[in-house]
């Protein structure tokens, strides 16, 4: 494709508007593109924005000033009115200073003074729906009506609780949502839970998800699995837009993004594939960090951390400092990493060292009526994949391991317009991003020379616009039926070079084409939204001689041509809002996900991933029917979601192990016998149930439990699907106390006995996955957090696998022979400013 590709662009994140207006008492909040802000008053840093957008909260929370506004939302741009927003305590009635008051969709904001007051200038005459928050305080929604030169004034009073509760959503919604207006189960961890939670990885910082599984195959090659589902099936977003690199084609490829210098990270499960591309049949992973500013801050402000990690002697540093310079916003960040082999209870995990580093710079020119800005990111990683455990090799492993080096460079492109216009939308949005990975595996050393096992060299350009419209921009005399939607093409463009010794798969090039809609209505308690999604996907490979392939016991061979898919999506879902603090909501999704180009045209080993890997050209698209069925309550003593979902998937693709061997030679090692994976689509079904509950049993104490459970299995034969993560959660107490908080719980996993029937050709019988005990972890944290000299600081303390207990997770890619992690002490720092 033309690198015209690269000036379009979809907007995968809410809209913000512009600057801070003149004159305002308070400092500008700046904020990400989530809608989640990091600001600073007398070195308090306060919380996330977690706002529900108009009409979802009840009457009586909703705060209006006097008069009749209708007609005023087409007037001139020069017609503006005012707000002045007074924060306090519930129970004392005092005011709240360093309270986070923000316009939703709009990234207009402020933070409260020493009087709890934030005032707003110059805001667009309409009704604008506001979130009102504070660390230890349950979070309020209010509307409130601007009219043409007067000032609103507004009293919110917020209610101490000790929970964390999720923020604002902007993944596979369209616009930015407040978490009672979700569609689907979602969790997004931000402040101290985020915190909590960092390791070395995106995969493992998720693992206390509900439905959030990583597949183990060395700490640094991990990649994310949703209720059983992994690869292709999940996608893992960078500010909403593709990462690019090659996570989701093997094993043995890490996810490239640095979850330290990320301000939130959320998970959509469930299929949440319409605004994002047909594939994301599992869920999808957005890594939020505002690369290009969609604000303008008022002075100089920062973050910078560090993360210290005891199992591999790990170090993590990182920084983000975003200032003002004249109508621009400019944003640096830097981040290293380093580590070593991982220890175990029963010895080393060698071939299992890291080191990353990440730098990135955005900029963006901001004005009333929005902002056009750029950035570019350097990821570069050099990471170790085990081939052997205390002198056993692991099936199908390299020697000695594999070394991978990773390079992705991405230059992104993103402009919002965010007026009115034509009478209808409220905001249109192009994205476009130019990603280049490249990717080796080091095999080892032979005279001197490296040997390249694998090189894949991949080329991304994506692009789209979004535009999005408000039924309250028109006016209705009479009940009118509250409606909101977007409306989106995306266009992509892939190119993979394969080279090396054993690539395992072909050239290919990919282009993409999708138009996608989304329409919200509202009446009374009920919410419903109706999205569809058209996709066009063509693959060609650059050769099309068949595949053949010599294993011990057979010949293949496979012709090759190129393949091109016509799909179409849809979901359909309704939220009931039962009570103001409880909502039940259910899913319907049908969802199509086309094959991958591996999963068409590999034809060889790829030792890094313990496999000889086969593919299956005439492979059809995957047909996804699924059905969620959720219920959420947010209440000051009570956070809490509970899903159980069932996913019936016609022609699921997986590798199935065939029972083959292929004897592969390399020049300075022994011949070994390599297992055979094929390509292939069968009909498969997934159901389960997950949830999280925090309650608060006593005041500061807080109960926090997690469980998830998934079934999947060929719908033919009922023979169960390869690496599906047994029955598991957890457990723990928590103190949330001022300055310091602590915990102390437990992991547990259920033994996973359900694994595929073993497989016979000729006289030979293999297990494709061995069945997997048991096991429970005992886990503590202690943290404190402060405010000294103008800055806030906050240190945590976490204890992973306390008693060093010797565990075998059942996605692990080495379990047969080494065991998970051992005891692990996190010790995590972060300085905002």
């Amino acid at each position: 494709m033309a690198f015209w590709l690269s000036v379009l662009c979809i907007g995968m994140t809410p809209t913000a508007s512009a600057q801070p207006s003149e004159g305002s008492a308070v400092e500008f909040l700046a904020l990400d593109g989530s809608g989640e802000g990091q600001a600073t008053v007398d070195g308090r840093e306060e919380g996330r924005g977690q706002g529900q957008a108009g009409g979802q909260a009840q009457a009586q929370d909703r705060a209006r000033t006097q008069g009749q506004g209708q007609g005023q939302h087409e007037r001139e741009q020069d017609e503006l009115g005012h707000l002045v927003v007074r924060v306090l305590d519930a129970d004392s009635s005092e005011p709240l200073v360093g309270s986070t008051v923000r316009l939703q969709g709009q990234d207009r904001g402020g933070i409260s003074d020493q009087d709890g007051v934030v005032r707003l200038n110059d805001l667009r005459v309409r009704t604008h729906s506001l979130v009102v928050e504070r660390f230890g305080y349950m979070e309020a929604y209010r509307e409130v009506e601007i009219r043409e030169g007067e000032t609103a004034e507004l009293e919110v009073a917020l209610v101490p609780s000790p929970i964390h509760l999720s923020g604002v959503v902007v993944t596979g919604t369209g616009r930015e949502r407040g978490p009672g207006e979700v569609y689907r189960p979602t969790t997004t961890l931000s402040g101290i839970e985020l915190q909590r939670n960092l390791a070395s990885s995106v995969p493992a910082t998720l693992e206390a998800v509900p439905g959030f599984s990583a597949e183990f195959n060395g700490p640094a090659a991990a990649r994310p699995s949703i209720r059983g589902m992994g690869g292709d099936r999940v996608l893992v977003l960078e500010d909403g837009q593709r990462t690019g690199d090659l996570y989701a084609t093997a094993s043995d490829h890490g996810v490239m993004v640095e979850p330290l210098s990320a301000s939130r990270i959320e998970v959509v499960r469930g299929p949440a594939g319409l605004l994002y591309g047909a594939n994301a049949l599992g869920g999808v992973v957005n890594v939020i960090r505002n690369e290009i500013p969609r604000t303008r801050p008022a002075t100089l402000e920062g973050m910078a951390g560090t993360h210290l990690e005891s199992v591999r002697d790990g170090v993590g540093l990182g920084g983000v400092v975003a200032a003002p310079v004249g109508p621009f916003a400019l944003r640096l960040e830097g981040t290293a990493r380093r580590a070593g082999d991982t220890r175990t209870p029963e010895g080393p995990l060698e071939q299992t060292d890291v080191t990353a580093l990440s730098a990135s710079a955005g900029a963006s020119w901001i004005r009333d009526w929005g902002f056009v800005g750029v950035s570019g990111r350097v990821y570069d990683s050099t990471y170790g994949v085990p081939g052997e455990f205390d002198g056993v090799l692991i099936p199908g492993g390299h020697p000695g391991g594999v070394d991978i080096e990773a390079l992705r460079q991405s230059l992104r492109f993103r402009a919002a317009y965010l007026e009115p216009f034509w009478g209808f939308f409220d905001s249109a949005e192009v994205d476009a991003g130019l990603t280049s990975y490249l990717h080796d595996e080091i095999e080892g050393l032979i005279g001197g020379q490296r040997v390249m096992g694998a090189r894949f060299d991949q080329t991304t350009r994506q692009a789209g616009l979004i535009v999005r419209h408000d039924h309250a921009l028109h006016d209705h005399e009479g009940p009118t039926l509250r409606a909101e939607g977007a409306y989106g093409i995306h266009l992509e463009d892939r190119e993979l070079l394969t080279g090396g010794v054993s690539p395992g798969s072909r050239s290919a090039k990919e282009w993409a084409v999708a138009l996608y809609a989304f329409e919200d209505f509202q009446v009374d308690a009920f919410r419903l939204q109706a999205g569809a999604r058209w996709d066009r996907r063509d693959i060609t490979p650059f050769r099309t001689d068949s595949l053949r392939v010599r294993t011990q016991q057979r010949r293949i061979t496979k012709p090759v041509t190129p393949r091109d898919f016509n799909t179409l999506s849809g979901s359909l879902a309704v939220l009931w809002e039962l009570r103001s603090d409880w909502t039940l909501g259910v899913n319907l999704a049908r969802s199509h996900r086309p094959p991958a180009i591996q999963e068409l045209y590999s034809d060889g080993p790829h030792l890094a991933d313990f496999s000889f890997d086969i593919g299956s050209p005439d492979l059809e698209a995957e047909r996804g029917t699924g059905v969620d069925l959720f219920l959420r309550a947010r209440r000051p003593d009570l956070n809490m979601e509970i899903s159980a979902f069932h996913n019936r998937v016609d022609g699921y693709i997986y590798y199935l192990q065939t029972g083959e061997t292929v004897l592969v030679s390399r020049e300075g090692t022994p011949d070994r016998d390599t297992p055979v994976f094929e390509a292939r689509g069968d009909d498969a079904v997934f159901f389960g149930a997950e949830g999280r509950v925090q309650w608060e049993a006593f005041p500061r104490v807080v109960v926090d439990v997690t469980a998830s459970y998934t079934r999947a299995e060929r719908r033919m034969e009922g023979d169960p699907l390869p690496f599906i993560p047994p029955l598991n959660g957890r457990a723990e107490i928590r103190w949330e106390g001022e300055p310091f908080f602590a915990s102390l719980g437990g992991t547990f996993a259920a033994a996973q006995n359900r694994v595929p029937r073993p497989v016979t050709i000729g006289d030979l019988t293999e297990n494709p996955q061995q069945p997997t005990s048991g096991y429970g972890l005992l886990n503590a944290g202690l943290g404190w957090r402060t405010a000294l000299g103008g800055r806030t600081h906050t240190v945590t303390l976490q204890a992973r696998n306390l008693a060093d207990r010797s565990y075998r997770d059942h996605l692990s890619r080495v379990k047969e022979v080494a065991p998970q992690p051992g005891r692990n002490l996190s010790l995590s720092y972060r300085l905002h400013f």
